[in-house]
């Protein structure tokens, strides 16, 4: 009778918790269509990609935001790279950009470097003029259809944002990031991209001496 009486109950958590996950994905999920009135993203449906190679997703280029001309990451060759995907509608985009700036102010002398790319949106004016409302010190790039490819050339799923992610000093990824970055994570990872730990040294092991060859002596009967 206890586990009966208990029983709708919890199919009632059970309903509550799967409603409330799926709210939090729409809400990280960005959309190619209209948004909201209220900035709300609203669930996005993927579409097969077929990813770019990491070369191409280095040299594929975008439209400045912050200045004229196109980039591509490889631009920023021998740098450490945190590429950050965003939305002017995305709320926690927005919420993180100030750890953005902290972090490309705090390291830049040390040979890191912050990225932003602007995905999902409709106009690049708008975009434009939100930034005039925002102190960055970073570059903003125009991002197109072609970011989810890019993303997945480096092994990730751009199916939320804000979605960040981390190349070292050659263009490698050292770190996907989906959702809004955590200042002390953050804070870490870069450290430790910029200092990575020596490879552990590879001992040499001597060559074994040649055997000398020697002629026994032996005496004659």
């Amino acid at each position: 009778m206890q586990k009966t009486r208990h029983a709708p109950i919890i199919v009632l958590l059970l309903v509550a918790a799967g409603a409330a996950g799926f709210g939090v994905y729409q809400w990280l999920a960005p959309s190619t269509g209209p948004k909201p009135a209220d900035g709300t993203p609203v669930q996005q449906q993927q579409a097969a990609l077929t990813p770019m190679t990491p070369e191409e997703a280095l040299s594929v280029k975008y439209e400045g935001l912050s200045e004229s001309g196109t980039h591509a990451l490889n631009d920023w060759h021998g740098k450490v790279v945190l590429v950050n995907f965003w939305a002017t509608w995305c709320g926690p985009c927005r919420e993180e950009i100030p750890l953005l700036v902290r972090l490309q102010a705090q390291y830049a002398a040390s040979g890191f470097q912050v990225v932003g790319i602007a995905t999902d949106e409709v106009s690049q004016k708008d975009v434009k003029d939100y930034l005039t409302k925002m102190v960055v010190n970073y570059p903003m790039l125009m991002g197109d259809d072609s970011v989810n490819r890019l993303v997945a050339g480096f092994g990730g799923n751009l199916i939320g944002l804000p979605y960040s992610l981390l190349l070292d000093r050659n263009g490698r990824v050292l770190k996907l990031y989906p959702g809004e970055l955590d200042p002390k994570e953050a804070d870490l990872m870069v450290r430790t991209a910029l200092n990575p730990a020596p490879a552990p040294a590879t001992l040499a092991v001597p060559a074994p001496a040649a055997a000398k060859s020697s002629k026994a002596r032996t005496t004659a009967k």
